[in-house]
């Protein structure tokens, strides 16, 4: 029989977190994945998690950047994560963001982190338990959802981390798995999901 993952399902955020946060990105060229973290999410992987990625595009509603240009560089982490023997079970994209100019995107939705929606969907497509789940990320609205949802959440000093982290020490206590950059989480996250097992 085969053994039970570690983790059920890893959600990751893109800016900040699995890449270099660059802003509203729209070129692939500029994809440059976190440093050591490949070779540990692939243990994940081996093991059984489901890794997804869920990433607030809000340029879109912003009308900075176009579907077509978020989906390139989608394609172009995935492609590189591939590469390095991380295959992907799905991306998670939210588009929408109140103030946005672009009509269609331009509303209060339930898809934006730190709302749970995307990740609700993605643990039910997969039959996947939230509580055997983690979510790391950059911002508060990244650990946020990992906590709503019951997961480990682990917060980033990468990306807009630094100058997030005070608000994720007050809003989430001694819930949050604080690390500096992707690899660190990963080990982090590993040593508390299995001193969770023990």
């Amino acid at each position: 029989m085969r053994r039970r993952p570690l983790l059920d399902a890893l959600f990751l955020d893109r800016d900040g977190t699995l890449i270099a946060e660059r802003g509203f990105l729209a070129d692939p060229k500029g994809v440059r994945l976190a440093p050591g973290a490949p070779a540990l999410l692939a243990r994940f992987v081996a093991e059984g998690t489901k890794l997804f990625v869920v990433t607030n595009q809000s340029g879109i509603a912003r009308g900075l950047t176009r579907w077509d240009e978020v989906n390139a560089v989608n394609a172009e982490v995935e492609r590189r994560l591939a590469a390095r023997g991380v295959p992907l079970a799905g991306w998670l994209v939210c588009p929408h963001h109140p103030q946005g100019k672009v009509r269609e995107y331009a509303i209060a939705c339930r898809c934006r982190k730190p709302g749970t929606l995307l990740h609700r969907r993605a643990l039910r497509r997969h039959s996947l338990s939230a509580a055997r789940s983690a979510v790391v990320g950059d911002k508060w609205d990244d650990v946020g959802a990992g906590l709503a949802l019951g997961a480990l959440a682990v917060h980033l000093l990468s990306g807009h981390g630094r100058e997030q982290r005070a608000a994720v020490r007050q809003k989430g206590g001694g819930a949050v798995i604080l690390a500096g950059g992707l690899a660190d989480g990963l080990r982090r996250l590993r040593a508390a999901a299995e001193e969770r097992e023990r």
